[in-house]
């Protein structure tokens, strides 16, 4: 693996300090071994042991972390379409979506569930180099009571999708033990439901303290965690009691359950799939019908959810961006979205959000010491954008302006020209 140095950067390391200007970065094998101004070329490097890379001016930052994934969902317009979809096609379509996370400068993730073993075989396969794609955190299908917002069959038609039906503690716990065994990293499990099924609405708590508790337990028997789908502010409730470790959604909290997010700030995650409400009400209509969306409420609770965020925001939890991409009309590649709805939307500064997909990405991924910030001796998990996404967040949507994309000290993107000593020393 060639070393490389980045400069004449603008950096934005991930601390949420100031930018810098004028900054270089030298990588060596896999790690930052020194950043600075006017760095030279170590004297044990010969020509072309190392590519030499003049940003311009333009930013480097760290690898950005999705926090909300589910590379199972595949323009879905149904959750039975992801049920029914053969597995091998599943397969093939969460290598393509791997790939086109990577390549859109997030170099990490942590799932929100899977069909089957799909994430696990994936988080592998990465982990070989077999394919392309982010470090991940892998999870398994999704666990969730008899009457959740994914049980859709009728009764007497039973189908392992992207769910495991499981009621009360002892069937909690054995499905949960069961998907530990299988390799998952963590386990997802329903505690609410979601407004577009209409017998499970996001405002229901489908759970009972007694059930997420026995599914914690068994995971931080393991060290291991516990990641729900909790929109109501009961599920938060029995969520935050149970010990649970990351928070998907928490919409419609009171402010009984904000005290205790904000009690439990040190310890828990909270992510709350922004953009999955604003897609849905963006061109959801176009696939269900106007009624249909209006039916969900998903206008009110968008704007309840954003009021509580900025309230979290504003107290120091930790929100992270991970938006449920994957839907026809919310699809994968547009991750960082979520960036500038925490910016335009919650009232986020840029600075902030930033550190959201970064810094507190490598919390998420329990990788703090190794990733998310731009530090000597830290992995070379870094982006180069052509733009300052402190002027305009959006650019970090815009893929063609990525215009390098390292894991692990490795190009996944190269497109500036690269130096080598033999061609400086000729100059």
């Amino acid at each position: 693996m060639k070393a490389k140095l980045l400069k004449n950067g603008m950096l934005i390391d991930g601390t949420g300090a100031e930018a810098r200007h004028e900054v270089d970065v030298l990588i060596e094998g896999n790690k930052i071994t020194a950043i600075g101004n006017n760095l030279s070329v170590p004297d044990t490097y010969s020509p072309g042991e190392i590519d030499i890379l003049d940003l311009q001016g333009k930013t480097i930052m760290p690898g950005m972390t999705e926090a909300h994934t589910h590379f199972t969902w595949q323009d879905s317009i149904y959750i039975q379409d992801i049920d029914f979809k053969p597995i091998e096609e599943t397969m093939i379509g969460a290598i393509k979506n791997a790939e086109t996370m990577l390549k859109s400068g997030f170099t990490s993730c942590v799932s929100a569930a899977a069909r089957g073993r799909v994430d696990i075989a994936l988080r592998d396969a990465i982990n070989r180099g077999q394919i392309l794609g982010p470090r991940m955190m892998a999870n398994g299908a999704e666990v969730s009571a008899t009457g959740s917002f994914v049980d859709l069959h009728p009764n007497h038609v039973r189908v392992h999708g992207l769910s495991f039906l499981a009621d009360g503690e002892d069937e909690v716990r054995r499905v949960v033990r069961s998907l530990f065994k299988e390799g998952a990293d963590l386990v997802k499990l329903n505690v609410s439901g979601e407004s577009l099924t209409a017998h499970a609405t996001g405002e229901m708590t489908l759970y009972t303290y007694k059930e997420v508790r026995a599914a914690v337990e068994e995971a931080h028997a393991r060290g291991k965690r516990i990641y729900v789908h909790a929109r109501s502010s009961d599920s938060v409730k029995i969520c935050v009691q149970a010990g649970v470790d990351i928070i998907g959604h928490a919409d419609f909290i009171d402010d009984e359950a904000f005290d205790m997010l904000v009690d439990n700030k040190d310890r828990l995650f909270v992510v709350p799939a922004l953009n999955w409400l604003v897609s849905t009400l963006e061109h959801g209509a176009e696939y269900f019908g106007q009624e249909a969306i209006v039916a969900t409420g998903y206008e009110e609770g968008l704007e309840i959810a954003l009021r509580n965020m900025h309230r979290l925001y504003q107290a120091g939890v930790r929100i992270l961006p991970g938006g449920d991409y994957g839907f026809k009309w919310c699809p994968h590649g547009q991750y960082a979205r979520d960036l500038e709805h925490f910016v335009k939307l919650v009232g986020m500064t840029p600075m902030d959000a930033i550190v959201s997909a970064t810094k507190y990405g490598s919390q998420i991924m329990q990788m703090e010491d190794q990733l998310g910030t731009i530090e000597v001796g830290k992995l070379a998990d870094i982006l180069v954008v052509d733009g300052n996404p402190l002027e305009d967040i959006s650019v970090l949507q815009n893929h063609s302006k990525l215009n390098v994309i390292l894991k692990d000290g490795e190009y996944v993107v190269r497109t500036l020209e690269v130096s080598h000593l033999e061609e400086r020393a000729a100059v």
